[in-house]
């Protein structure tokens, strides 16, 4: 069985700290990334995708799926967090097909955000 290791001291992580700065300095590590900012980055990817659909949008529905497909496929062997928000965005939109075609076979066209985020937004993104 294998021994817990024991926490570092402060004098260790100094030392250890010192060395990265040391080898990054170098060119045998590369420099730390920045941190992403998630708001900014969103809305950018948002603006981007929203003006290419607007100058193309059957190009740009391709370009999606062929995008999705890029990310998750029936063939995954370990699934990160960002594939399951992938697989989530997938699922959400069968099951607003499955939503329509309801609403259809009742003979309705008009919906309320109520209806639609209880019988297919919260069902998903719950999970």
């Amino acid at each position: 069985m294998a021994k817990k290791q024991k926490r570092l001291t402060q004098r260790e992580k100094a030392e250890r700290a010192a060395i990265k700065k040391q080898l990054q300095a170098d060119g045998v590590l590369p420099p730390n990334k920045p941190r992403l900012n998630r708001k900014k980055f969103a809305r950018e990817a948002f603006e981007a995708f929203e003006a290419f659909y607007t100058s193309e949008p059957i190009r740009a529905e391709l370009s999606l799926i062929k995008a999705i497909g890029f990310m998750v496929g029936p063939d995954m062997k370990e699934v990160s967090p960002e594939e399951v928000g992938v697989l989530k965005l997938l699922k959400l939109a069968v099951e607003y097909n499955v939503f329509l075609r309801k609403l259809e076979s009742e003979g309705r066209t008009k919906y309320t955000y109520g209806e639609l985020i209880d019988e297919v937004i919260l069902p998903i993104t719950n999970l």
